[in-house]
């Protein structure tokens, strides 16, 4: 499965430590921590999918003004800020970002922040319907039952076969999705029951747990 690659750009050293912990905990990829806006411009290779930025660097270069350059990029990114004055949110506002985080701050607004970028991040699946080539949002997934060469696809709607094995789509999957039987992916948003042999996807689907899967619904 895909994970969600995340920048960290934050002048004060033990805020950043404590921000790459948490996000590696929540089960996405940092892969990069910065101190300055200068440092990341000079040393981004802009591989990543979304950025934690405190608004207010150390150095010349704000973090409003790495927010304009993460906008030309289209990378979607997320404002720290111990500052609530109004003149600052107005200017940060403009920008765009997709949350702001207050510090001190707490582990679930920093989870509950990346976890919303991430679906709108993922990328939707090609199959091939009834009218051609069709695509499905993985939000939209509930489960992926394997039947040897062929999945089969359950939407909220409806569902589709594709020639396809399971190993194959897993990895165009967001992080969202478990490995829950060698025959099941399940969207783990969906999960409404959890017994030790089996758990209930929304809409009623028992889906079977393998004892070699029991610890994946854990992580």
């Amino acid at each position: 499965m895909r994970k969600t690659k995340v920048i960290i750009i934050e002048d004060e050293f033990f805020a950043a430590q404590h921000l790459n912990d948490l996000i590696t905990d929540f089960g996405f990829w940092v892969v990069g921590v910065y101190h300055s806006g200068e440092e990341f411009l000079k040393e981004t290779d802009w591989r990543f999918d979304t950025a934690v930025v405190d608004i207010f660097l150390s150095e010349e270069m704000s973090g409003l003004d790495v927010a304009e350059k993460l906008k030309e990029r289209q990378k979607p990114f997320v404002f720290l800020t111990a500052n609530q004055d109004h003149r600052t949110l107005k200017d940060a506002a403009r920008l765009g970002p997709k949350a702001y985080i207050s510090k001190p701050f707490k582990p679930n607004d920093v989870s509950a922040a990346l976890e919303n970028i991430a679906h709108q991040l993922a990328p939707m699946l090609q199959v091939r319907g009834t009218n051609g080539i069709e695509e499905i949002n993985p939000n939209d997934v509930l489960f992926i039952k394997s039947d040897g060469a062929y999945i089969e696809i359950f939407t909220h709607r409806s569902s589709v076969v594709q020639r396809k094995l399971l190993k194959d789509i897993e990895e165009e999957l967001p992080a969202s999705f478990v490995r829950v039987h060698r025959s099941y992916l399940v969207n783990s948003d969906y999960i409404e029951q959890r017994a030790t042999s089996h758990l209930v996807v929304r809409g009623g689907h028992e889906i079977p747990i393998s004892r070699s899967h029991r610890d994946s619904l854990d992580e």
